[in-house]
């Protein structure tokens, strides 16, 4: 019996290694808020961008700053990467809607502030956002634009970390990028018409790029560099080698 449990356990100790990368993004167009989530805005609009987890999910928030409605076309925006676009159109999307006590009249109507959800069919791919309103739409994660495994050399120096009791928890390997350099960029292109659906179309363009690779054995749960909640991490398991 002896003679087989070392080849099982052996099995499962090679199955069970795994490496996974941890990554920070960061665009040189865009500042943080204090989650990490990419702000941008103008006389227009906020835009604030959360792109984390496995994979990279992205959301974007859209929030109208103006007394006039405004119109995101979704099939005439898309993430970006190596010059190939992954539209952002999805027939069947979830939108969460927010508001403010900005109110709009239309003749004798008006627009009441309040928050919803819903789950519907928007076959012309166009958001009505109210002024003073804004609203939440999960976009294609960053994995769907290709590998975002990164080559990271066994010749770095590992580093370590403790915890508060002081005792060793993980190993990792850092590699740090500017934005040149860096081997995963990608861009958000969004299209808006401001006033009514037949204004002229205005399009707004965020760049972003991975500026730090941690890469270590320890899973997510485990690793303590790894901040789930920021809108800046993300993380990939890297294929058995």
């Amino acid at each position: 019996m002896r003679h087989f449990i070392l080849p099982i356990l052996l099995v499962f100790t090679l199955s069970s290694c795994s490496t996974y990368q941890y990554m920070t993004l960061d665009s040189s167009q865009l500042s943080k808020n204090d989650n990490k989530q990419f702000t941008w805005e103008n006389d227009t609009l906020r835009l604030i961008y959360s792109i984390n987890g496995k994979g990279g999910p992205f959301r974007v928030d859209v929030f109208n700053k103006t007394t006039q409605p405004l119109y995101v076309n979704w099939k005439k925006s898309a993430l970006i990467r190596d010059e190939k676009p992954i539209p952002y159109f999805d027939p069947n999307v979830t939108i969460y809607g927010t508001s403010s006590s900005f109110a709009y009249n239309i003749g004798r109507i008006t627009l009441a502030s309040g928050t919803s959800t819903a789950s519907f069919a928007l076959p012309e791919g166009l958001d009505f956002i109210p002024p003073g309103t804004g609203i939440s739409k999960d976009l294609p994660s960053i994995a769907k634009s290709g590998d975002l495994v990164t080559y990271v050399s066994d010749s770095i120096p590992k580093e370590m970390i403790y915890g508060p009791d002081g005792i060793y928890q993980a190993k990792y390997r850092r590699v740090r990028y500017d934005e040149k350099a860096s081997p995963i960029r990608f861009k958000s292109y969004m299209t808006f018409t401001l006033g009514t659906q037949t204004a002229p179309e205005f399009a707004e363009t965020h760049s972003f790029y991975v500026g730090e690779v941690l890469q270590t054995g320890a899973e997510p749960d485990m690793f303590t560099l790894y901040h789930p909640q920021a809108g800046d991490n993300v993380f990939v398991k890297r294929p058995a080698q």
